[in-house]
């Protein structure tokens, strides 16, 4: 397994911090709906790219205590705050001592993924999110480099949260299902971390089979997406109870709004709703027996 010092260092904040929540960040604004978005008073204050930064950083500030690794989507964040404003998150993420891992979902030719690697170390990210589709040789061969010789994580997507994850990951491929074959050639090559969806109880199991006991699952899809963390945590967890990011994003940034608080409280309704998620997967890992 590649990355070790990466996932030593996942398993010891996740034991400190008594939690294997991973907290996404997905900063929507009311271009995008009408709900769970920044607030806009934020974005009126300091624009687009500076209200966006605010509520980031502020969000990172109140939710850290109970998390070992928050998740900023980079689709929502990399056109409107460019370098310095990625780098402001992932300082604020590691000043509050937890992992920074870019859900960016590289997929291209090996020049171009070192083009993007290089700079996601630079500014400070301890992990990303790929899809193997681009093959190993001058593809993501650049990802497991990387992922050793600066002891990153990585995450394979194998079988998604959304519906339409169905037109392909589920397909067969040689005899298997496209996912397993993905989780296989990930696990050959070295990936320290892969991607299974909440919503798919079944194959967080298989996958966890394929990848065995240390490496990492991260499981998004909790919330309004409708995943399962039960089955999940029971499915996709290791011997130990370990090993399952179960990933929370929307619930826990917009909390005060579905709490019906002033957005001015809503670094506070998101520390509330972290430390519920929490809580409640703390108890449900405890009733699965692990």
């Amino acid at each position: 397994m590649l990355g070790r010092r990466f996932v030593e260092k996942y398993y010891e904040l996740s034991r400190e911090k008594e939690s294997f929540l991973c907290v996404g960040l997905d900063p929507a604004i009311k271009a995008f709906r009408d709900k769970y978005v920044v607030p806009q008073p934020l974005i009126d204050r300091y624009g687009v790219a500076g209200g966006i930064e605010r509520f980031c950083v502020d969000f990172v500030k109140a939710v850290s205590p109970y998390t070992p690794i928050i998740k900023p989507n980079a689709q929502f964040l990399v056109y409107p705050l460019g370098y310095d404003g990625l780098k402001a998150i992932a300082d604020a993420i590691h000043e509050g001592g937890c992992l920074a891992l870019l859900d960016c979902k590289l997929s291209d030719i090996g020049t171009t993924m070192d083009a993007a690697l290089h700079w996601i170390a630079d500014l400070g990210y301890d992990a990303v999110t790929f899809s193997p589709f681009p093959g190993y040789e001058n593809g993501v061969d650049s990802v497991y480099r990387w992922s050793e010789e600066k002891q990153k994580g990585i995450f394979a997507l194998c079988r998604m949260s959304n519906p339409g994850t169905h037109d392909y990951q589920s397909k067969d491929m040689e005899g298997v299902p496209f996912y397993q074959r993905l989780a296989r050639d990930a696990t050959e090559h070295g990936s320290n971390g892969f991607v299974v969806g909440c919503t798919a109880s079944e194959e967080l199991g298989i996958v966890r089979g394929i990848i065995g006991e240390e490496r990492l699952i991260l499981a998004p899809g909790l919330g309004p997406q409708g995943g399962d963390p039960s089955t999940a945590i029971k499915l996709g967890s290791n011997a130990d109870g370990e090993g399952i990011l179960v990933s929370s994003s929307r619930s826990v940034n917009y909390a005060y709004e579905v709490m019906g608080w002033s957005w001015e409280r809503f670094t506070e309704a998101s520390a509330i709703q972290a430390k519920k998620s929490r809580d409640e997967l703390l108890e449900l890992r405890r009733k699965a027996g692990k």
